[in-house]
């Protein structure tokens, strides 16, 4: 068999760096870079984000029981099929 060649060989340019396709990288990629760069200590430190984290945290814990609660539950009404399954031969 012949080894064909499967079109092109990359020469190492994929793609032309002419303005327009910088100008489109800038804008997809560096869109972060202007005006939006926060300090990440300072937020860290705003009661805003104290309140925020405390929030969130009470959120989760509530999450959680409610998740430890349902299972429980679940657990309960299963073992009480199985009851009622063993009792009535089924």
């Amino acid at each position: 068999m012949r080894n064909k060649d499967k079109g092109r060989k990359w020469d190492g340019k994929s793609r032309v760096s002419n303005d327009m396709y910088r100008k489109n990288f800038d804008e997809i990629f560096k869109k972060n870079l202007q005006g939006t760069i926060f300090n990440i200590e300072e937020s860290y430190k705003s009661p805003d984000f104290y309140e925020e984290t405390q929030k969130e945290k009470k959120e989760l814990e509530a999450s959680y029981q409610e998740s430890v609660r349902q299972t429980k539950e679940r657990k309960e009404r299963e073992k009480l099929l199985k009851e009622i399954e063993e009792r009535n031969g089924f």
